[in-house]
């Protein structure tokens, strides 16, 4: 799929007002992301407060796959879901990557207590990159971040 081709399906519920949103596959390229995100800033019914915060965690674990599983590599996709309610946003990201164990990232952001979110920057010294920093922004923004065994979805 190229990046010009984007586009939405949605499925709307006349009954419970659910709408289910996807676009399986995405380029795995910064200026498809970008588009993504702006699609879900204009479709979600939210407050502002809540509509920016929700886009802001689904940019982030958005980029995330399509740098650490994409490889930022346009023949690679990444697969985009989102159902929405009226006060509600469930997105899913699946990227083409060989995902992560917990126990690989326990020197990342990701891993880090609440209250010391930059204690594993000191792993730089030790040659060690400092990431993580997309799931600890997203799961600040949100109310359940969820990744499964695998860790590419």
């Amino acid at each position: 799929m190229s990046t010009a081709s984007f586009r939405a399906i949605g499925l709307t519920s006349p009954k419970t007002g659910l709408v289910v949103d996807a676009n399986p596959e995405v380029q795995a390229d910064l200026s498809t992301a970008e588009r993504v995100v702006h699609h879900i800033n204009e479709v979600v019914e939210l407050p502002d407060k809540e509509k920016e915060e929700v886009a802001t965690a689904f940019r982030e674990i958005l980029l995330n796959a399509i740098e650490h599983g994409g490889r930022f590599d346009p023949s690679q996709n990444v697969e985009i879901a989102y159902l929405r309610a009226r006060h509600m946003v469930i997105c899913r990201v699946k990227d083409p990557g060989p995902g992560f164990s917990q126990e690989a990232i326990l020197h990342t952001a990701m891993a880090a207590p609440p209250d010391a979110p930059i204690c594993h920057a000191d792993h730089e010294a030790q040659g060690v990159r400092p990431g993580g920093y997309a799931v600890l922004i997203a799961r600040h923004f949100v109310d359940e971040l969820i990744c499964d065994e695998k860790g590419n979805m």
